[in-house]
């Protein structure tokens, strides 16, 4: 898996900084616009997997929508627990911690479940979630750590006059959707079939 090629994705391909600019002004426009872009990442993601290692059009934006909606409500779903554990006072709050590192783990699979099988239901088979990351536990756990870099390197988008933040964000959401995808690959796991179990 090349780490180093996830961060430098989008940026050495014919019409990466346009894409880039696209996605960015779209983290302007609440809810469509981010329904847009996590559906263009779950998109890139699939691409990935699928051995392609060019960034999709912009295209069918219908669908860009749906599917970045569902992935949120996957999001979402993972993320009740944690809500209803952080009501609870302070042991509560404890345990949403804990939660919210369990979801850090395993939300990223479920999301690549979903992007490879182009099935809703398959980000909550939990057994088969699990299953793929113990088969895979050395790339995913590395992908899964170098998102969160990337994620905080999207920060220092605030250093570049504030507006900055929407391009890096949306930078960063490629850098993880790349790594995910590569882990998939990586896998042998054709996209739409069931990834090996451990």
């Amino acid at each position: 898996m090349d780490v180093g090629r996830s961060f430098t994705y989008m940026l050495k391909q014919p019409g990466g900084i346009g894409k880039l600019i696209l996605g960015g002004i779209l983290m302007l426009i609440p809810i469509v616009g981010w329904a847009l872009v996590g559906g263009y990442a779950l998109r890139t993601l699939r691409s990935v997997a699928d051995g392609n290692d060019t960034l999709p059009e912009w295209t069918d934006w219908g669908d860009l929508f749906v599917k970045g909606l569902l992935a949120w409500v996957v999001s979402f779903v993972f993320d009740i627990p944690g809500l209803v554990l952080s009501r609870l006072g302070t042991p509560g709050s404890f345990l949403s911690t804990l939660w919210s590192i369990v979801v850090l783990i395993v939300l990223p699979a479920a999301l690549i479940r979903f992007a490879t099988r182009d099935n809703f239901g398959a980000a909550f088979e939990f057994g088969a979630i699990i299953d793929f990351i113990k088969a895979n536990s050395s790339n995913y756990i590395l992908a899964v750590i170098l998102g969160v870099v990337a994620s905080i390197i999207a920060g220092f988008g605030v250093i570049l006059l504030v507006i900055g933040v929407i391009f890096t964000i949306f930078w960063s959401a490629m850098v993880w959707s790349h790594l995910m995808g590569s882990v998939y690959r990586a896998s042998n796991a054709p996209v739409g079939m069931t990834a090996p179990r451990a």
